[in-house]
């Protein structure tokens, strides 16, 4: 049986783990940006928090636009995006614009995680589904093991300049391998008719983003008392990511 769909979830884990290097990178370079535009510990918090704002305020969004436009075209203009906020951050003459690159960060990185589950949605069984998310979301952990390292290595030999513009780097590294392999499984021409037809009877998501289904609203979803289990699950992992 061939295995394309396997190559798709490690490209998306691959994404994630770029995506998180992009905002640990900030907390590495506390103390240079200290020295550089004379940051505060408060002014350095409200720093740190402005990636958190503009992706939180944008995650309904980015699930519309993915609805609407599909996780091909969502997610080559993050990706690309990704990496203009970190290059943005490298050449930040002051705080105002490092502010910017930061906002910039958090609106293109928001539709990473809802793109990842819609892609895995349509590339895999209910079977493997589990499995498939698992690797796009140990990516995310990974990232703090191997990131924090990697950009205190950077930083210490070239300055936080170039730390930034290295993540720049990889994003477009990204951006480029994203393009170049990533299609819905209707599109994607390397991927044989068996395991077409393997993914579809194992009940793969139907793509039809010109039609979103109608799905269960707001109000329903938020008297779930298992979506309040999930947040309380995802809120301390999410903190301790920013915080690294």
């Amino acid at each position: 049986m061939p295995r394309r769909r396997w190559r798709i979830a490690f490209l998306l884990a691959f994404g994630v783990l770029v995506n998180f290097f992009d905002r640990i990178n900030l907390s590495v370079s506390r103390d240079a940006l200290h020295a550089s535009f004379g940051l505060s510990l408060i002014a350095f918090g409200y720093l740190s928090s402005a990636f958190s704002w503009t992706y939180a305020l944008m995650q309904m969004p980015a699930g519309v636009l993915l609805d609407r436009l599909g996780v091909r075209r969502v997610g080559r203009i993050s990706a690309l995006l990704w990496s203009v906020a970190s290059f943005a951050a490298a050449l930040s003459p002051g705080l105002s614009w490092f502010f910017g690159a930061r906002f910039l960060l958090g609106v293109s990185e928001s539709p990473t995680f809802p793109a990842n589950a819609k892609a895995l949605g349509y590339w895999f069984t209910r079977e493997e589904r589990g499995l498939a998310t698992a690797i796009t979301d140990a990516a995310a952990k990974l990232s703090s093991a191997i990131g924090v390292p990697f950009i205190g290595v950077l930083l210490f030999y070239f300055g936080w300049r170039w730390s930034f513009a290295a993540t720049g780097f990889i994003s477009f590294l990204y951006f480029v391998l994203f393009y170049t392999n990533y299609r819905n499984p209707s599109e994607d021409q390397g991927l044989s008719a068996e395991e077409r037809q393997f993914i579809l009877r194992g009940g793969a998501q139907l793509e039809d983003e010109a039609r979103p289904r109608s799905g269960a609203s707001l109000s329903y979803i938020l008297r779930q008392r298992k979506v309040y289990g999930l947040a309380l699950g995802w809120a301390p992992t999410t903190t301790l990511s920013f915080s690294c």
